[in-house]
């Protein structure tokens, strides 16, 4: 793999198929015309036996070294593909699922809806992508799904034996060496841009040793590379939830840091909260929104440093009066269950976009200690950031880009021209029989929350399975108590990503059931809605509050009305809401002024889809602003280099 410092944009890389094919695609009459020479070729194989099925994997390997036209071994191997599915799984792949595997000739996206297979396809894509690459990184969002998906795919590749792995669990250096030199490896994809980042530390450390070490290493026949966590080279990554990894995550650099060598005081941290205590906004602060950014006043500044003169002794490891922002930005801005939990005496960040804690993970600069003293826990020593890289920058290094997800059309343009890769709608196996009921506008929190409620028992007692979204940690607690407030037990989830999660998220299909979750709790887990709950409507998806991204809000309708079920959806809005009042919205002010007496308004749906639209607008614009950095950060390493 090349250098972080030399790595060239995927625009400049890639072989010539890949790279011929990217930027045009394939029209839908060609792909379903490819789908069925698949079809047929699968077909030729059914009398095989499975002996015979590896020994054919094996053929047709070698046959594509020599090969004119490498599309009819690769036609071939898809019908392989396709035949050891059916023996491994016990069922055919449908239609559109052949039709997504050939559309995968390319860098591209492929939109299917929840419900429609992704796992076996994104197994049989890993498949055959191992006929002309040495290996495929299939990223999912955490390591549980990872595990889950390959062992579901084990006998799939063991018939056309094709290696496999998954990347550990913890950091293990030696394992993960391992694991990458198979031919499919799985794992959740911040632990194959870590990896990453580890080797580049190890290269860098290698160009700073000692004068000569380079010219000893090649007289005794070393390779620094050898020591390489990941090989070198980087062919196919294959991405579950590709919007989720590389949008909305992209905003957020992959960062390994290390405990600061600095011995700190926490003095500092303590005074800054009681002097930001003291502090009054309009004449010491201003909170500006969108952000809640915090700008501190002059009469602020000086009120600030009237309150550290004559404490000679305060060391401070940073500028003071960062220390009074972050003790504003942790009183007001950041909340418990919706920005970060409290867990063990420990404060755990909560991952905006899905709900889920991330013990991992700190703020930086102070800002993480700021909301420990807040908390009254114990503050732990601040981290030092030692290598980073955006992650549009490290998925731009792949040879190819292969994603997907139920939600990718509204940001077709960010996919091609940030990653080159087209957008492909699959269609549903049968047709869609979801039911959109129009959103509910309160004119607070209160007069939804009672009628979310009511229409939730309501469903309750018909046989409805429920499940209710919502954007965090606070807002499930509060649904939680309203529910059984009214003699009804609900299943709260939240946070945890794990075994646990998918097998209560796999329940919220039973009979009358009342599931309570964040939005992206349990995602990749099928609800199946048992015959009783069919019958009475399927699975009836509540959004409790309007995201900020309509792709989000599509990703939980997506969860009702699977495979050609039965379900319905449907959101309440209060003006209340963050989303309204996060980014000074007339809406939070003209819906109480025309609510009825139990609290309702009048439908305004066009009006939040803009504001929906304006905030994706500006999420955009601040992921193409981090490109720029860090392109401007690679110019700036080059010149140093060259000096």
């Amino acid at each position: 793999m090349p250098s972080l410092e030399n790595s060239n944009l995927l625009n400049s890389a890639g072989s010539f198929f890949s790279k011929h094919l990217r930027p045009r695609g394939h029209s839908h009459g060609e792909i379903r015309a490819l789908a069925r020479r698949i079809r047929a070729a699968e077909k030729s194989f059914a009398d095989l036996n499975n002996e015979s099925i590896k020994s054919k994997a094996y053929s047709i390997r070698e046959s594509i070294k020599s090969a004119n036209d490498i599309r009819i071994p690769t036609v071939e191997f898809a019908g392989l593909i396709a035949e050891s599915v059916f023996r491994t799984n016990g069922f055919r792949l449908f239609d559109v699922q052949i039709q997504a595997i050939a559309s995968t000739l390319g860098n591209v996206v492929l939109e299917m809806q929840t419900g429609e297979g992704k796992t076996i396809v994104t197994g049989s894509i890993a498949a055959l992508k191992t006929l002309q690459h040495t290996s495929v990184h299939v990223s999912t969002t955490n390591t549980y799904l990872a595990q889950r998906d390959l062992e579901s795919l084990a006998d799939l590749f063991r018939m056309l034996d094709i290696s496999f792995a998954l990347l550990p669990e913890e950091s293990n250096e030696a394992a993960s060496r391992r694991a990458y030199r198979s031919q499919i490896v799985y794992g959740p994809g911040y632990q194959f841009g870590f990896d990453y980042l580890r080797d580049q530390m190890h290269l860098r450390q290698n160009r700073t040793s000692r004068l000569g070490l380079t010219i000893v290493n090649r007289i005794r026949g070393t390779d620094p590379h050898s020591k390489l966590i990941q090989p070198t080279e980087y062919p196919i990554s294959l991405i579950d939830e590709a919007d989720s990894v590389m949008i909305d995550e992209a905003t957020t650099p992959l960062i390994i840091s290390l405990p600061s060598k600095r011995q700190e005081q926490e003095t500092p941290y303590h005074l800054a909260h009681k002097i930001a205590e003291q502090l009054q906004e309009g004449d010491s602060y201003q909170v500006k929104k969108p952000g809640s950014q915090i700008e501190i006043t002059e009469q602020g500044d000086r009120l600030i440093h009237e309150q550290i003169e004559g404490k000679s002794r305060l060391q401070l490891s940073r500028p003071w009066r960062l220390y009074i922002n972050n003790a504003l930005r942790a009183q007001l801005v950041l909340k418990r269950d919706e920005d970060y939990v409290v867990v063990d005496d420990e404060v755990q960040i909560v991952d905006q976009y899905t709900g889920r804690i991330l013990p991992d993970r700190t703020w930086q600069d102070g800002l993480h200690q700021a909301v420990e003293v807040k908390e009254q826990v114990p503050i732990k020593p601040g981290r030092e950031s030692t290598t980073q890289i955006t992650r549009q920058r490290y998925l731009q290094m792949y040879e190819m880009l292969i994603g997907l997800t139920g939600t990718a059309r509204s940001v077709t343009h960010e996919f091609q021209q940030v990653y080159r890769c087209r957008v492909s709608e699959i269609p549903t196996n049968k047709p869609c029989l979801r039911k959109l009921i129009a959103t509910r506008f309160f004119a607070d929190q209160d007069a939804k929350l009672k009628a979310v409620a009511e229409d939730v028992v309501k469903r309750h007692q018909a046989g409805q399975p429920v499940l209710v979204g919502t954007r965090t940690i606070r807002e499930s607690k509060i649904v939680y108590e309203a529910l059984v407030a009214k003699r009804v037990q609900p299943t709260l989830l939240n946070g945890v990503q794990d075994q646990e999660e998918a097998e209560i998220v796999a329940d919220a299909g039973k009979t009358g059931a009342i599931t309570i979750a964040t939005n992206m709790a349990g995602r990749g887990t099928d609800i199946k809605p048992d015959e009783d709950a069919l019958h009475a409507g399927g699975l009836h998806v509540v959004g409790f509050s309007p995201n900020y991204s309509k792709r989000i809000d599509r990703q939980l309708i997506g969860r009702a009305a699977r495979q050609g079920q039965p379900g319905s959806a449907q959101f309440f809005a209060a003006a209340s809401d963050s989303i309204f009042t996060e980014f000074e919205s007339s809406l939070s002010k003209s819906m109480p002024r025309r609510a009825n007496r139990h609290g309702e308004t009048r439908n305004y749906s066009s009006d939040l889809n803009a504001l929906q639209e304006k905030i994706e607008k500006r999420d955009y614009q601040q992921r193409q602003d981090l490109i720029l950095r860090d392109r401007w950060m690679d110019s700036v390493r080059e010149s140093i280099e060259k000096q």
